[in-house]
């Protein structure tokens, strides 16, 4: 089974965000959240790991594209989506709207490729 050229090329720039997220949050973590100390140890622990986090499932999302493994996206992109279904809430819980719909909008497109690879593996057509 061949993953559709569409979640080829969504998924790898999915990874490439990721990669770029994570990196700006090893470098630059204010301009995510301007309002906290990231020079207090507790904050900027926790970005290192909001980091890593990001890093991670960008290079899981990756290697599964160049690797050309539909099992091994479908579970990358439902770890991703779970992800980004907590992050709704988190924005709902802090009031951020941004976050809000960033998350929904990441949410839904995860959903939508992991459909779209079920059903290639269901007969159907996913292109």
């Amino acid at each position: 089974m061949i993953i559709p050229r569409w979640i080829r090329i969504t998924s790898a720039a999915l990874c490439w965000l990721g990669l770029f997220v994570g990196g700006s949050l090893y470098v630059s973590p204010g301009r995510f959240i301007p309002d906290i100390d990231f020079a207090a140890p507790g904050p900027h622990y926790l970005v290192l790991m909001w980091a890593a986090r990001q890093v991670s499932m960008a290079c899981i999302i990756g290697y599964a594209v160049f690797r050309g493994s539909v099992p091994m996206l479908q579970v990358a992109l439902i770890a991703y989506g779970l992800m980004n279904v907590q992050d709704v809430g988190i924005g709902i819980w802090r009031n951020d709207v941004p976050l809000i719909i960033g998350a929904a909008f990441f949410t839904l497109l995860s959903a939508a490729m992991i459909a779209a690879l079920h059903r290639q593996k269901a007969g159907g057509s996913a292109s």
